[in-house]
């Protein structure tokens, strides 16, 4: 067991790297109007965590001889500012929760299973991150644990990516319940948006402790189409795709977003 216990720090430094200042993790007042009552953690920043942990369990378990490995996660509860928590392994290898300290609620699991064979979508047009911008990304990257692995710096990677990068926005099925020439900043403003879900599937040779390459290989990214459930009024579901390539590696990653009504 791990004591866990994130402050308006983390949140600082976990946008700082990804762009996500979503004011749900910052502005009390913003959050007050919206029917919250606290500042959350940021779900990526909380995972940094979970995943390591799972990784780790995963690896002293046995030896993987397995071609991938599928991350699951699952984002119950929200977990707030200024509030301990447990991090705890669970009953089966490379799976691992996060519990609120005093009720033993369950914020989040995370579990790592070896893939024999995955089947990767044939991908085309690929956005380019150069090899100087992985390098800046990496000296930011390097301020979070140093016991992380090569898969979560392309995950944290990939997030960046959906932040800065206006192909999700522009796609018909995210684009039309949007104000024309919306930004991400200026969405989490107007909706409470929290991630419900992730999936990420990435070769197990990634499997390995991450550290700062002197000469970063660049990573290829494309955004996939989404799909989208329900209404504004009543609130959305999106399912975001994004897969890379870094260094003839391939990762594909899954996350879900709920999004409440402004009303909410």
């Amino acid at each position: 067991m791990k004591s866990l216990y994130y402050t308006l720090a983390d949140a600082k430094k976990w946008a700082e790297f990804s762009g996500d200042d979503n004011p749900i993790h910052f502005n009390l007042d913003w959050v007050r109007e919206n029917g919250g009552d606290r500042l959350s953690v940021h779900g990526m920043r909380a995972l940094l965590d979970a995943k390591q942990l799972a990784s780790d369990q995963l690896i002293d378990n046995a030896p993987i001889h397995a071609s991938y490995i599928k991350c699951a996660v699952r984002l119950r509860n929200p977990l707030w500012n200024d509030k301990a928590y447990e991090l705890v392994e669970r009953n089966r290898a490379g799976s691992v929760a996060i519990l609120s300290s005093d009720e033993q609620q369950n914020c989040l699991t995370c579990q790592l299973s070896p893939l024999d064979d995955y089947k990767f979508n044939e991908i085309n047009h690929m956005a380019k991150i150069s090899s100087k911008q992985v390098a800046a990304l990496q000296l930011s990257f390097s301020h979070f644990s140093k016991k992380l692995y090569d898969w979560q710096f392309i995950d944290a990677v990939l997030f960046w990516h959906l932040i800065h990068d206006s192909t999700l926005l522009q796609q018909d099925n995210i684009a039309e319940w949007l104000p024309k020439d919306a930004s991400l900043k200026n969405i989490f403003s107007r909706y409470p948006i929290v991630q419900t879900h992730q999936e990420v599937i990435f070769d197990s040779e990634l499997l390995q402790k991450w550290k700062l390459a002197i000469e970063p290989a660049p990573i290829y990214i494309r955004v996939l189409p989404s799909l989208v459930i329900g209404s504004m009024d009543n609130g959305l579901l999106i399912s975001i795709n994004i897969a890379a390539r870094y260094k003839n590696k391939l990762v594909s990653n899954s996350i879900t977003l709920k999004v409440n009504s402004a009303s909410e």
